[in-house]
C-alpha cells in the first residue's frame, strides 16, 4: 500500500507529484499491472483553480513541469496550437512575478493575461 493511498492530498502535493510523474523516464516502462491508485491520487485537479500558493512554493524543477502543462492547457483553451520558446519563457516568468505578489490568485487567469500581453 502506498503512502498516497493512507494520505489526504494538497494541491501542491498533487501537483508536484503530477510533475515528477511527468519527468518520469521509467513511467513508460512500468508494468501495466500496477494499479493507477499507485501512480498518482484520485483527487482531480481543476487546472483553473490552482493558485498561485500552490506553484509557487513547488521547488524549481516541479514549478517549471507545473507551469509548462498550464501554459499547454492555456494555450489549448484559446484555440492556439503555434508558440514559441520566447513566448512561454515571458508569459511564465511574468506569470511567477505576478504570482508573488498574489498568492491567493488563479495561476490560469494571470497567465492568460500574461499571454494576452505577448499577443498585442
Amino acid at each position: 500500500m502506498t503512502l498516497l493511498s493512507k494520505v489526504s492530498v494538497s494541491k501542491s502535493t498533487f501537483l508536484g507529484v503530477s510533475a515528477a510523474f511527468l519527468l518520469s523516464t521509467s513511467a513508460s516502462a512500468q508494468d501495466t499491472s500496477t494499479e493507477t491508485s499507485d501512480l498518482a491520487p484520485d483527487t482531480p485537479i481543476d487546472l483553473t483553480e490552482v493558485t498561485c500558493w500552490d506553484v509557487v512554493t513547488l521547488n524549481e524543477d516541479d514549478r517549471a513541469s507545473v507551469m509548462t502543462m498550464l501554459y499547454g492547457y492555456a494555450t489549448a483553451k484559446k484555440g492556439t496550437s503555434v508558440i514559441s520558446p520566447e513566448a512561454v519563457q515571458v508569459a511564465v516568468v511574468l506569470t511567477m512575478t505576478e504570482c508573488v505578489d498574489k498568492p491567493d490568485a488563479k495561476v490560469h487567469e494571470v497567465l492568460l493575461e500574461k499571454m494576452s500581453h505577448r499577443d498585442e
